[in-house]
């Protein structure tokens, strides 16, 4: 049986979010939204199971420092990707270091499923 997997993705931009779920659902996932940090902190720390999180950083409300060490310091360990313009963290390289990196452009749908499909596969072998 094929499990089915939790996503949460999490951006300020309500366009960006609904596009990303309609994609990731398409691809079989089961996918959560949170518009801001309170959202994604309440979902990563009190709610259901998750299995990955597709994370703009650029989120009202927390900074970009608090949430990696909030992310860091999850057990279990939450795996990461963050999906986000390149040029908004040209001084944040070290966040951009921490997890897999997706830059948001034209196409990058593509290149964002294989990540999380590769991430996932490789989390969840016995």
């Amino acid at each position: 049986m094929k499990k089915e997997f939790n996503i949460l993705i999490a951006d300020r931009n309500p366009h960006v979010r609904k596009f990303l779920k309609r994609e990731m659902m398409t691809d079989g996932y089961r996918v959560r939204l949170a518009e801001n940090g309170r959202q994604l902190l309440k979902w990563v720390y009190h709610h259901e199971h998750l299995d990955l999180l597709i994370v703009d950083p650029d989120l009202p409300d927390i900074d970009v420092l608090s949430l990696v060490t909030k992310l860091r310091g999850r057990i279990p360990f939450l795996p990461v990707v963050v999906h986000t313009f390149l040029s908004d963290y040209s001084d944040h390289l070290d966040v951009l270091q921490s997890f897999p990196f997706v830059e948001k452009k034209g196409s990058s749908i593509e290149h964002l499923k294989k990540v999380v499909f590769d991430i996932l596969q490789k989390s969840n072998k016995p």
